[in-house]
């Protein structure tokens, strides 16, 4: 294979993917180690890639270090939100016992919930209190709140996390990418998210199309870990993965395999 040809490949995978590993492109390139580092590194001096340590990202991809705070993010990507909090709120069966994460687009999904007979348990004081008044059976675990999105965590609330067997969660998240798995800013966050996968049967993470190919700095849980619902698929790779639902646009729609980008 000539070079030209196989940097086209690489741009190609990096689209889908977002990432990729020195390994991997060597398995998929049938091209040794020290040819593809040649090559990642005439990419990177031309601005096609961005070398990072063991493989390459897109350009297109975002490493995003900062937190938004919640008055922020409440303001933000409304209806695409909205369409995904009311296919998530609708997967909720009686009985249920259901974790909820801290997050603007999990507090999406409180207003459609209609499940009285579930059970409820949030590290989110917004939606505890939201749930209360409704009259839902909810339980807030017990911890530090983060200021700036007004999660509950630290070492109590995973100890208390520990006891509880979900039948469901939905999760909120910073990044997701095929490579990276599901991201967030915080690691005490990181932290307690895990742990509420972890204590879970179904798993769902509720995002926007736009956080794919973001990657934050503290890996929470793999990409396969969970279902994701978003608004749109943002591109053709990701609109063929079993676990990734694009959420339709009206109530009582099936969910599509489009629109895509």
């Amino acid at each position: 294979m000539f070079a030209e040809q196989r940097r086209q490949q690489i741009l190609q995978i990096l689209d889908t993917h977002g990432s990729t590993t020195l390994t991997e492109l060597t398995r998929l390139l049938h091209a040794s180690e020290s040819t593809v580092r040649r090559d990642l590194q005439e990419m990177d001096s031309k601005g096609l890639l961005v070398r990072v340590f063991g493989g390459a990202m897109s350009v297109n991809n975002k490493t995003d270090l900062r937190e938004e705070g919640v008055s922020e993010k409440q303001s933000v990507n409304i209806e695409e939100k909205q369409r995904i909090g009311r296919y998530a709120a609708a997967l909720i069966k009686p009985d249920d016992f259901v974790y909820i994460d801290a997050g603007t687009t999990t507090g999406a999904m409180i207003p459609y919930i209609k499940e009285y007979s579930a059970v409820y348990v949030t590290n989110a004081v917004a939606h505890g209190l939201e749930l209360a008044r409704r009259g839902f059976r909810v339980n807030l675990v017990g911890g530090e709140i983060r200021g700036v999105t007004e999660a509950i965590v630290g070492n109590a609330a995973c100890e208390e996390l520990r006891a509880f067997n979900f039948t469901k969660c939905f999760m909120g998240t910073n990044g997701v990418n095929s490579d990276s798995g599901f991201t967030t800013p915080d690691i005490n966050e990181a932290i307690i998210k895990g742990r509420a996968i972890t204590q879970s049967r179904e798993r769902y993470v509720l995002c926007t199309a736009e956080k794919f190919h973001i990657i934050s700095p503290v890996r929470f849980a793999g990409f396969t870990d969970a279902m994701i619902i978003t608004d749109r698929y943002p591109n053709s790779w990701y609109a063929q993965q079993e676990n990734v639902i694009c959420a339709p646009p009206e109530e009582g729609s099936a969910p599509g395999r489009s629109p895509q980008t």
